[in-house]
């Protein structure tokens, strides 16, 4: 992801669907929004960019004057599929390497930030942004809107057969916007997609704060984080008297520190499992997997051996068996205590005690 402590949304579609009219229309209601292809308009005034365009493609692309000939350049890429990809390794990389380096600039990071690019599914990109949406319409309507602008049907199915198909496209999306209506009915689509956008990044804020049960109150359920548990370094059993599960996962957290959490062991995972006690958890109330435990939950460097990576370790309450390798969903209910350097394991394990202490007051009922 470009920057954790931001919601980024990526916006893409195919050639001729409208992406850049889409991409205006969010602008206009607040987003801050950045367009790929203008990136790569300023790539290519650079002279180390036209050198190395030169080596790929020969002379033959650039006028007499020395300019690109950004026309050739098409030609030859939308048939020649080595070529188009050479380019695309050349120009992507520092495409989104000034993309990101914009994102380190910027201070305000609590409004909605869209990138729209069109290739971020075809070149594996998807995994930098928290929420993506593809605009479509049908070909036929994408091949007349571009012969308006004098881009012969030829031209424009050459392009589009270098695309993902647009189907597939958006059912990998989050949200999607249908551009082949007029745009008013587009502008509709959008306000209404960047409603729940404004939501999901107060939501990533709170939860990047630690405030947690305020997410949960925006998103209607617990913010919760999925991975595989990994073998950690034994510490939690071993020194600390506490026996915990070391979660492996991708995205964002919360802020570090100690949590109340639900613990869903993901159906048909766990074999040998001992649950002591009644699991009171109303469905209808959280809407948690089965198997599912209180538990509490430490995001954090620990300090207190020393700063290393940054982990996400649980101890389940109540419970007995081999998770290693096992897939877990934790569901955050409420922050208990920030990240603390103790003076000895001795203190940080009489400060665990306490945590799930608190823990499991907060839980109870739940």
């Amino acid at each position: 992801m470009y920057n954790n402590l931001m919601f980024i949304v990526g916006l893409t579609g195919n050639y001729g669907m409208g992406k850049s009219a889409v991409l205006q229309m969010f602008r206009e209601l607040g987003a801050v929004t950045i367009d790929a292809d203008w990136v790569v308009q300023q790539l290519l005034k650079e002279k180390a960019i036209l050198k190395t365009i030169k080596v790929l493609f020969g002379a033959g692309v650039f006028d007499k004057k020395g300019n690109l000939d950004k026309s050739k350049i098409a030609q030859r890429i939308f048939r020649n599929k080595s070529l188009r990809l050479k380019l695309e390794d050349l120009l992507h990389p520092l495409v989104f390497e000034r993309i990101d380096d914009f994102f380190r600039k910027t201070k305000n990071g609590k409004k909605v930030f869209i990138v729209e690019a069109p290739l971020i599914f075809e070149r594996g990109y998807e995994s930098r942004f928290d929420k993506m949406i593809t605009v479509f319409t049908n070909e036929t309507t994408a091949i007349n809107r571009l012969s308006m602008l004098g881009i012969s049907p030829k031209d424009v199915i050459e392009r589009l057969k270098c695309q993902f198909p647009i189907k597939e496209k958006i059912k990998k999306s989050d949200f999607v916007i249908d551009n082949s209506m007029n745009p008013e009915k587009t502008k509709k689509q959008v306000t209404a997609v960047y409603k729940k956008l404004l939501k999901e990044a107060k939501t990533k804020n709170l939860i990047l704060e630690g405030k947690v049960d305020r997410a949960a109150k925006v998103l209607g359920k617990p913010f919760s984080i999925e991975g595989t548990v990994i073998k950690g370094s034994g510490r939690g059993e071993k020194l600390l008297h506490t026996p915990t599960a070391n979660i492996s996962f991708k995205g964002y957290s919360p802020k570090e520190g100690v949590y109340a959490v639900r613990v869903a062991i993901l159906k048909g995972q766990v074999s040998g499992i001992r649950y002591q006690g009644k699991n009171n958890l109303s469905p209808s109330t959280l809407h948690l997997a089965a198997k599912t435990f209180n538990a509490v939950a430490n995001i954090g460097k620990n300090p207190t051996f020393g700063e290393g990576a940054l982990s996400f370790e649980v101890h389940i309450f109540n419970f007995s068996g081999n998770l290693l390798g096992k897939k877990l969903k934790a569901h955050f209910i409420k922050h208990i205590r920030d990240e603390k350097k103790f003076p000895n394991a001795k203190a940080l394990e009489t400060q665990i005690k306490k945590d799930i202490k608190r823990a499991k007051e907060m839980l109870k009922g739940i």
